[in-house]
């Protein structure tokens, strides 16, 4: 008797939920604030069952929890207690939202393992059973919350690898080549422009080779080939050799087989004046075709040197056209090999940001495999809480005490004072 009134100083009043006293004269509870008493037999079994089960519906737990530890005192292996216990370690009104998964996953499990274990060795043998098929289910609840937590995990890392592969894809096109105005801005990529760049030095090429083969081909060497050749006249052929004809006997008997000793003399001595004066006028022809030739001669050199000069200006200007060729061919080669390089660099940079992207791309392919693991994992678990709360229905010793007709005894009573 003495232990269960020391038991029942934790009750409180449920008029004013204040410290009820216990008169141990009258044999009656005396609330202190509001004047109310109760008998003793108030507080029996049903009563007190009653009274927690409508502070758990309340979400009154510290009152339930007062009146269930007031019947565990009395009666230790009261299945109900233990369980209404169990039920406040997990702030729930009701069994029944032990079916949810997400509400399981949300339980303090620590706490909960603990009140399962005292109900455990508390209980009888078929309120053991229903407490360890409990434990389990709140086993799975545990595995639930951790499958949760992994999608979860895995989710905001596919998030952040997705957010990076943005991040690099707008720092690749950063590195792509703006061409046009602000309006018409395209952006092309620096493999293109490479490409681009070439084909049109090759053109440019072209055309100066084709512009070069016109302008060599203009030029045309005149090579001139004068021969002019002297002659000498033997004014000698008309008297013969000696210009007598006395060397020519053909002349000397064709000449003066007809004539007489006089006659002969006379045309010998007019032949010779002849003879002189055609050495007088030929002379005078020779002096002059040799100043002719000498003039000749002179000419012809001043026009070897004119052509020389002429040969050495042509040389010039062909070395200086082909010079300006070359240069039409080679600085513009120079700057394409410069805007080569540089695209080359930007090539570089935009094949590092697609290795990197690679490489967030496979973590976040990786991170959606295992969001899908996860995810059958927790379909696997939801099924298990499902099963292991069917059995655990079938193994409750006990209705629910919302379903459970309470029948007062006779002694209830209360008195005002």
């Amino acid at each position: 008797m003495t232990n269960n009134i020391q038991n029942m100083k934790k009750h409180t009043c449920p008029t004013c939920a204040g410290q009820l006293r216990i008169n141990t004269e009258l044999q009656i509870y005396e609330c202190p604030f509001c004047g109310v008493t109760y008998d003793y037999e108030y507080f029996r079994e049903d009563d007190v069952l009653e009274r927690a089960e409508r502070s758990m519906k309340a979400g009154e737990y510290n009152s339930a929890a007062e009146a269930y530890d007031f019947m565990l005192a009395k009666e230790p292996h009261n299945f109900i207690a233990l369980r209404g216990k169990v039920m406040i370690a997990a702030n729930a009104k009701s069994m029944q939202e032990f079916r949810d998964p997400n509400r399981l996953r949300t339980l303090n499990f620590s706490k909960m393992d603990q009140e399962i274990d005292q109900a455990i060795f508390a209980s009888e043998s078929k309120g053991r059973d229903y407490f360890s098929k409990l434990k389990e289910l709140v086993a799975a609840g545990k595995e639930y919350r951790e499958v949760i937590m992994s999608i979860t995990k895995s989710r905001n890392q596919r998030k952040l690898e997705v957010k990076k592969i943005q991040q690099f894809k707008r720092a690749q096109t950063n590195s792509y080549v703006d061409i046009g105005d602000k309006k018409t801005e395209v952006s092309v990529h620096p493999k293109d422009m490479m490409v681009a760049a070439i084909v049109i030095y090759i053109v440019w090429c072209i055309l100066v080779g084709i512009m070069a083969i016109s302008l060599t081909s203009g030029d045309t060497t005149k090579v001139e080939t004068t021969k002019k050749s002297g002659y000498s006249f033997d004014y000698r052929y008309v008297v013969g050799i000696n210009g007598d004809g006395t060397n020519d006997p053909y002349v000397y008997n064709y000449l003066y087989q007809d004539f007489t000793s006089d006659q002969k003399k006379e045309l010998n001595s007019a032949s010779q004046e002849v003879n002189r004066n055609y050495e007088e006028i030929w002379g005078e022809i020779v002096q002059e075709a040799t100043d002719d030739n000498t003039s000749t001669k002179k000419s012809s050199k001043k026009s070897s040197k004119e052509k020389e000069e002429d040969t050495t200006k042509k040389k010039e200007s062909k070395s200086g056209l082909w010079g300006l060729l070359i240069a039409l061919i080679v600085l513009p080669g120079i700057g394409c090999a410069g805007y080569c390089f540089y695209l080359k660099r930007k090539l570089n940079e935009i094949d590092k940001i697609e290795n990197t992207i690679r490489v967030y791309r496979e973590r976040a392919s990786e991170a959606a495999d295992q969001i899908l693991d996860h995810e059958s994992d927790a379909v696997s678990v939801r099924k298990k809480i499902s099963l292991l709360y069917k059995e655990l229905t079938e193994l409750d010793p006990a209705p629910d005490i919302q379903n459970m007709p309470i029948e007062r005894g006779p002694g209830i009573s209360r008195r005002w004072q």
